[in-house]
């Protein structure tokens, strides 16, 4: 897709270039996942602490919402990329910890299902009008 810069007014007037629809029904699940991280690492953190090896992935896709939240409110225009690649290496490394734990075809059904959200969140973030004009301030070419 060919894409233009938006102009002074557009930015100004277009719904597109402000915090909504499905980019801020993501940015609201990231909030709530903190929250919960918060309040599960301050009164259960025994429970963090039992499920072994998918600590990493817990703490790594709280961290990961941290920083999509902050960089989304910053509108910071690498955000896309950044997210991107933070939600392949989380499945990359939960894929990892799966094949390792042989828990079989449960897993597996876990996995594929994360590998469509990943592919679906990536592919909105590189070609969706919303974060295209919110984060980069561009549109569509005609």
């Amino acid at each position: 897709m060919v894409w233009r810069e938006m102009t002074e007014q557009e930015r100004a007037t277009r719904p597109e270039a402000r915090l909504g629809g499905a980019l801020l029904w993501m940015v609201a699940a990231a909030g709530v996942l903190i929250v919960v991280s918060a309040i599960g690492f301050f009164f259960a953190f025994d429970q963090f602490a039992g499920i072994g090896r998918y600590r990493i992935a817990v703490g790594f896709v709280t961290a990961w919402s941290v920083l999509f939240v902050i960089m989304t409110l910053l509108r910071v225009r690498t955000t896309p990329v950044v997210a991107c690649a933070g939600f392949v290496i989380w499945t990359a490394y939960r894929f990892g910890a799966a094949v390792t734990s042989q828990a079989g075809w449960p897993l597996a059904v876990d996995l594929l299902g994360t590998a469509l959200l990943a592919a679906g969140f990536c592919g909105y973030m590189a070609g969706g009008v919303r974060p295209n004009a919110y984060y980069r301030r561009r549109l569509p070419a005609p």
